[in-house]
C-alpha cells in the first residue's frame, strides 16, 4: 500500500516548527502519514502590502514546494499550510490535480481565489476535504467579510479565531494556549476521518 504524506508546507514567516505547523504535523504522523516538511528559504523584505514583492514570493514559493512534491503525490495526502503556503498549496493541486485534502491556516485572499479555481475543476463535493482557519484580526488579510463569505461560498469548513492575528494568537498566552487546543481538536478529527485510522 503506497504511504500517505503530510506536506507541512510554511508561510514567510512561520516556520514547520512553530506551534500550528508542528503540533498538527504530529497529528497526522500519529495517524499514519509520512511528515514532509517543505522548505522555501529567504524571501526578500517588505512582501506585505507590496503586490510586486508578493507575486515574486509566491513564484519562489510554488518552485520550490513543486521540487520537493514527488511525482506520485495523491489524493490519499494532506497539505498542512499557512499563509503564502496555502496559496501554493493549492496552486499545486490545481496544476497537477492531485486531488489532496488541505488544512488552510491563515489564508491571503489570493488563496481564496484559487480554492475557487480547485473546486471549479475538481468538482465542488472537494470542498469537504479542505478547512479553513482565519483569525479576526489578521494583519496580512485583514477583509474578514471576503474570507468568511468566500470560504462559505465554497462550502468549506471555516473556523474564526477572535482576536487573533496572521499567527492565530492574540495578546493574551492563555487565551493563545486554549485556542491552540481548540484548533488541534478540529484537526485531528479532520485528520482521522479521511486517513482511516482511529487510534488518535
Amino acid at each position: 500500500m503506497a504511504e500517505n504524506n503530510a506536506y507541512i508546507v510554511p508561510g514567510i514567516g512561520y516556520t514547520v516548527d512553530r506551534s500550528l505547523l508542528y503540533f498538527t504535523g504530529r497529528i497526522a504522523y500519529n495517524a499514519g502519514y509520512h511528515r514532509r516538511p517543505i522548505t522555501f528559504g529567504r524571501f526578500e523584505k517588505g512582501v506585505k502590502g507590496d503586490p510586486e514583492k508578493m507575486k515574486r514570493a509566491f513564484i519562489q514559493a510554488y518552485n520550490k514546494l513543486n521540487e520537493q512534491l514527488p511525482e506520485d503525490a495523491s489524493s490519499g495526502d494532506i497539505f498542512i499550510s499557512k499563509s503564502i503556503g496555502t496559496a501554493v498549496s493549492l496552486q499545486a493541486d490545481l496544476k497537477r490535480n492531485i486531488g489532496a485534502k488541505h488544512i488552510l491556516f491563515t489564508p491571503l485572499n489570493e488563496t481564496m481565489h484559487i480554492l475557487k479555481l480547485l473546486l471549479e475543476q475538481q468538482g465542488s463535493e472537494r470542498s469537504k476535504d479542505i478547512i479553513v482557519f482565519h483569525g479576526l484580526a489578521d494583519q496580512w488579510a485583514p477583509d474578514n467579510e471576503l474570507i468568511s463569505s468566500e470560504a462559505c461560498e465554497c462550502g468549506v469548513a471555516y473556523y474564526e479565531v477572535t482576536e487573533a492575528n496572521h499567527s492565530l494568537e492574540t495578546q493574551n498566552v492563555m487565551t493563545d494556549i486554549g485556542n491552540l487546543k481548540s484548533i488541534l481538536d478540529v484537526c485531528a478529527e479532520f485528520i482521522k476521518d479521511r486517513s482511516g485510522d482511529n487510534s488518535l
